[in-house]
C-alpha cells in the first residue's frame, strides 16, 4: 500500500486537515464528541465536511492507534489551534468570577452560544446601551472571529452587528465601515444593515468615503453599502459625477457598481449624462451592457 494513502483513502489532502483542526479546536480532539455534533447539525457545522469524510478519518485513526494531527499536522497550523483554544478558555474563565451579569459575561454569552440567533443575549446587551459599544466593536474588528475555526464559528460579528444596530450608537459607524470586506456575503450583508439603519448620519459619512480620492477598496465598499438605499437620488448623482472622472474607469468593479447606483438618477438631463457613457472610446461590452440594463429599466 501506498504510504501516502491507509484504507485506500488519500491522507491527508487540505480539507482533511481543515476537518482535523475544526476536531481540535471545537471538539478537544474527539472524532466521537464531533460527529455526534455533526449528526445534530449543530450551528457550527462546517458546510464543506462531510460526515462520511469525518468517519473515514475516525476510522483510519482507529486502526493505526496514532492522532493523525500529532503525526501530520504542520506546526502552523497546530499554533492556529492553540490560539483557538486559548481563545475558548479566556471566554470560558469570565464565567469563573460569578456575581452578576455583566457586558464582557454578555459577549461571552454571544460568542459561546448554540442558537441559531442568540436574540436573548442581543437584547440584553441593547439594556446595557452604549457600554456594550466598545467590546461589541471590538468582536467585529477581531479577525479571529471570521474564521470558523475560532469560538463562534464565524458566526459572532453577525450577530455584534445586529446588537450595535439597535443600540445606535453613532461611533459605531466608521468602525462597522472598516468591518465590510472580508469577503463573507451573511457578515457584510448584516454589517451593511447595521450601517444603514444609521439614517442620514451613515449615509452622509459613506458618501464622504465614496468619494475621497485615491479611488481604493474603501470607494467600492462605501458604494456597495450606498447600494442598500434602493435608487437613492443623492447616491445616484453622486455615482454619475464619479462616473464623468477619468480615472474611475481604471477601477472596473467600482465602476461596476456606480452604474448600478445611477439607477435611481431621476431628471432628463442627468440620465441623459448617464447615457453619454455609451460613447466612451474603448467602453468593454459588458460595462456597456450594464449601462444598457439601468437605460432599460428607467423605461
Amino acid at each position: 500500500m501506498d504510504d501516502d494513502e491507509f484504507l485506500g483513502i488519500p491522507l491527508l489532502d487540505a480539507q482533511d486537515l481543515e476537518v482535523l483542526m475544526h476536531r481540535d479546536a471545537h471538539f478537544g480532539g474527539n472524532f466521537d464528541v464531533m460527529l455526534e455534533y455533526y449528526e445534530q447539525k449543530g450551528v457550527g457545522v462546517h458546510p464543506d465536511f462531510e460526515l462520511n469524510r469525518i468517519k473515514q478519518l475516525k476510522l483510519q485513526q482507529d486502526v493505526s492507534e496514532d492522532n493523525l494531527s500529532e503525526l501530520l499536522m504542520p506546526m502552523p497550523d497546530r499554533q492556529m489551534v492553540e490560539r483557538s483554544k486559548k481563545l475558548y478558555h479566556d471566554l470560558r474563565s469570565i464565567y469563573e468570577k460569578g456575581g452578576e451579569e455583566t457586558v464582557p459575561r454578555l459577549i461571552s454569552d454571544l460568542i459561546l452560544s448554540e442558537e441559531e440567533l442568540p436574540q436573548d443575549e442581543i437584547d440584553k446587551l441593547v439594556v446595557f446601551g452604549k457600554e456594550s459599544t466598545k467590546l461589541l466593536l471590538n468582536l467585529i474588528a477581531s479577525d479571529n472571529f471570521y474564521d470558523p475555526l475560532f469560538p463562534g464559528y464565524g458566526r459572532s460579528p453577525i450577530f455584534a452587528a445586529k446588537a450595535l444596530a439597535l443600540i445606535q450608537d453613532e461611533t459605531s459607524i466608521p468602525f462597522l465601515f472598516s468591518a465590510l470586506g472580508q469577503d463573507n456575503f451573511f457578515t457584510d450583508e448584516e454589517v451593511i444593515k447595521a450601517l444603514t439603519s444609521f439614517g442620514d448620519k451613515s449615509k452622509k459619512f459613506l458618501v464622504s468615503r465614496l468619494t475621497s480620492k485615491p479611488y481604493t477598496k474603501e470607494n467600492e465598499n462605501a458604494i456597495i453599502a450606498l447600494s442598500s438605499l434602493e435608487d437613492d437620488l443623492d447616491v445616484a448623482l453622486t455615482a454619475i459625477a464619479i462616473l464623468e472622472e477619468e480615472q474611475v474607469w481604471q477601477h472596473e468593479g467600482f465602476v461596476n457598481y456606480l452604474i448600478f447606483a445611477c439607477s435611481g438618477l431621476i431628471e432628463e438631463k442627468d440620465r441623459n449624462r448617464f447615457k453619454a457613457l455609451l460613447k466612451r472610446e474603448g467602453l468593454k461590452k459588458h460595462l456597456k451592457n450594464e449601462i444598457e440594463v439601468v437605460i432599460n429599466h428607467w423605461k
